[in-house]
């Protein structure tokens, strides 16, 4: 992945998530990124995360539909969201190939939920899967004790540093 000096981001891991937790033995482990705007992640399966052979199951990469479109929620409203509402349309089956990147985006938001979209394309730009989904921020203090469970090792785009310090300045 570029650097950040590059136009690319990384967003920061947690350790116990399936999608991106380090230290979870069945999760996926991949990491997400932000570039041109939209929070990215590879596709990170493997034969393990596969339903069928050579097949990762739908209920993966729901999963990581879901999780790109919770971060692109997060930095739209600068809180933490979980998911209100989720639909996934599977356009063809996905096979555990990192050269399949999820891409997700927000497409609306207000001040009580942000409304995202995502899509699972190979290099080519075939579209895998599509997902809708509309996400519920979290207030601040639940927002900073999930983020203070975030794994950051340098240059990480960090999503609530100013509710951070608004929150400091206001005790």
């Amino acid at each position: 992945m570029k650097d950040q000096h590059n136009g690319v981001r990384p967003l920061p891991v947690s350790k116990t998530c399936f999608v991106c937790g380090e230290e979870n033995a069945v999760g996926l482990r991949g990491r997400f990124y932000v570039e041109d705007d939209r929070v990215k992640i590879r596709m990170s399966a493997d034969d393990r995360h596969c339903g069928y052979p050579g097949v990762v199951h739908g209920g993966v990469v729901a999963a990581l539909l879901d999780e790109s479109m919770g971060w692109a929620a997060a930095r739209s409203l600068k809180l933490m969201c979980v998911t209100a509402e989720l639909m996934v349309r599977y356009v063809k089956s996905a096979p555990p190939d990192p050269s399949l990147v999820v891409e997700a985006w927000t497409t609306r938001a207000h001040r009580r939920m942000a409304h995202c979209e995502a899509r699972l394309i190979g290099p080519d730009g075939e579209v895998y899967a599509r997902a809708e989904g509309k996400f519920i921020p979290l207030d601040a203090e639940h927002t900073l004790a999930v983020d203070d469970g975030m794994v950051y090792r340098g240059g990480e785009e960090r999503v609530f540093e100013r509710l951070r310090g608004d929150v400091s300045a206001n005790g």
